[in-house]
């Protein structure tokens, strides 16, 4: 692979030719990925400070702000010097600076680029080339979204990055149940239950798969589990969507059983 690259969908990284380059500090790191974050605008040195200190930055934020470019020119210099290819710069703009690089080369933007492909795909009917795509996609992710840095501005970014990942993982569940290949998708989705519980959707999905796996009585049993678990943690009876997969497998019964009612009136 060549060229300079750079990941933030994990730690903060920069790989040259496919070698990692030394990025250097937590906060230097920051300051590299507020500079892809921004996306080829100026990121002003105000923005920096605020960024990496929040409201306890210290009175040399400033000249270390500075000192952590300084060294960045240098790292993308050294990796980007042997005409591998992909070049970054980073040039002063007014009261701050910005990062010259190709999109391509910055995993966020690959990641949103593919996704957004992937829905085209599927809004012309090819659901196995979407499908392929959310794959490639999902692959770019090493870890927590900037994993290594704190602060609220990265945990905002970080909570709107998962947030996308997440969806693009529903997604491809669903191309992957829609095309009849849901064995992958039961056993992750089993997994994935079991970590957000609540999360109604992830048992929507797992009914499905298993309902198209020619298991329409475990799917009706996820129903009854995620609906048990939902009135006697929550108080509340499965959303719409749940009730809808439900009535779609079907029951001799007819409509989905209240949970919350039967848990309130003890039986």
């Amino acid at each position: 692979m060549g060229g300079v690259s750079f990941g933030l969908l994990g730690p903060v990284s920069v790989w040259s030719g496919g070698e990692e380059l030394d990025a250097g500090s937590p906060q230097q790191r920051g300051v590299l990925a507020l500079l892809l974050l921004g996306e080829g605008r100026q990121v002003s040195l105000d923005e920096i400070v605020s960024a990496l200190w929040g409201d306890r930055a210290p009175r040399s934020a400033v000249v270390s702000t500075r000192t952590y470019v300084s060294r960045l020119r240098r790292v993308l210099a050294d990796g980007g010097g042997a005409g591998l290819g992909t070049e970054a710069e980073i040039r002063s703009a007014g009261g701050g600076y910005q990062l010259v690089v190709d999109p391509c080369a910055v995993d966020v933007t690959v990641f949103r680029q593919t996704t957004a492909a992937a829905r085209q795909a599927r809004e012309r009917g090819d659901v196995a080339e979407a499908s392929r795509l959310l794959r490639g996609a999902l692959a770019l992710w090493r870890g927590p979204a900037f994993d290594g840095l704190g602060g609220g501005f990265f945990d905002g970014r970080r909570t709107w990055l998962e947030q996308l990942r997440a969806s693009a993982m529903e997604e491809r569940w669903a191309l992957d149940i829609e095309r009849g290949d849901g064995g992958e998708a039961i056993a992750e989705l089993t997994l994935a239950t079991a970590a957000e519980p609540y999360r109604e959707r992830l048992w929507e999905l797992l009914m499905w798969a298993l309902d198209r796996d020619g298991r329409p009585a475990d799917a009706l049993a996820a129903y009854r589990r995620v609906a048990r678990l939902l009135a006697e943690d929550l108080g509340l009876d499965p959303g719409p969507g749940l009730r809808g997969m439900y009535a779609r497998i079907g029951t001799p019964a007819g409509a989905p059983p209240r949970l919350t009612a039967l848990h309130s009136s003890g039986r």
